[in-house]
């Protein structure tokens, strides 16, 4: 099987091929064929959700299939089973998180949105696939299922901020006429600036043409603050799996003073899962 290349917003593009020998087996000797274990739930996946569950480099096992399975049951619902269209496959990897360590500590899975495509990488405990599955389903719906303009909604109400590095004309330097000055650019303004980002640049915390930062303003910084993806991922993973955890939390820290959460809550709560039937 040939795998194209994750085109993972936090990683670098990597290609995966198994490659095969011409050398030609005596007729004498059949031909070996390696039989994937749970050809039967891997059947039942394709055919309820339209989801490929593949191997790669190494391999799923019959338990991790079911737990992938009944991870997926979860989106059955009308809303939720419409969460899936961003995901065509689930792929059990190890050669991209080793990849990944060059710019990770530790990652349990990747979402390559141009194929549509999730990996499950092979240090993930059966236990921990449906933490990171979620996770990664959250991506899919942040690529398929949100707009933009509501995603960006959802950064600035995550605490993050905006800075412009904005070029402006000094005359009194008399080596360098144009230089650059950070301003803040307001909230109410964000809409302004939406046609010069995506989801890849701010994946980066820059719009397009990275004069545009995009930053949380935190000294010490969580995974979920990496950036606004992984902060929409988080939250779309804590509210399917741990709901009333995120409620009673996001409500605590309000009352300390920080809305973050609270709003982040919410807006999963308003704009994600709206038309869930319950």
């Amino acid at each position: 099987m040939d795998v194209p290349r994750i085109n993972n917003v936090l990683t670098t593009p990597v290609n995966y091929t198994l490659v095969t020998t011409s050398a030609i087996a005596p007729k004498t000797v059949p031909d070996a064929v390696l039989i994937p274990d749970g050809i039967p739930i891997r059947k039942r996946v394709s055919a309820e959700f339209g989801i490929a569950i593949l191997d790669t480099d190494v391999k799923f096992t019959a338990p991790e299939l079911l737990v992938i399975e009944e991870i997926l049951k979860r989106f059955k619902k009308r809303k939720r089973r419409h969460h899936l269209i961003g995901v065509k496959q689930i792929i059990k990897n190890k050669e991209a998180r080793v990849r990944l360590m060059k710019t990770l500590v530790h990652a349990g899975g990747a979402y390559d949105s141009d194929n549509k495509r999730i990996y499950l990488f092979d240090n993930l405990e059966t236990k921990e696939i449906p933490q990171v599955l979620t996770h990664e389903i959250g991506h899919a719906v942040n690529h398929f299922n949100l707009e933009f303009a509501k995603f960006l909604k959802f950064t600035a109400e995550s605490g993050y901020n905006m800075t412009e590095f904005r070029k402006y004309f000094a005359p009194g330097n008399r080596m360098y006429q144009i230089a650059t000055k950070k301003v803040d650019i307001p909230k109410d303004d964000w809409q302004k600036v939406l046609n010069r980002f995506t989801l890849k640049s701010l994946a980066r915390n820059e719009d397009l043409f990275g004069e545009i930062i995009v930053d949380n303003g935190k000294k010490r910084k969580q995974p979920w603050d990496e950036n606004p993806l992984e902060k929409f991922a988080w939250t779309y993973e804590w509210f399917v799996d741990r709901n009333e955890e995120f409620r009673d939390m996001a409500q605590k820290s309000a009352e300390e003073g920080d809305n973050t959460w609270k709003k982040d809550y919410e807006f999963l709560q308003k704009e994600v899962f709206k038309d869930d039937e319950e």
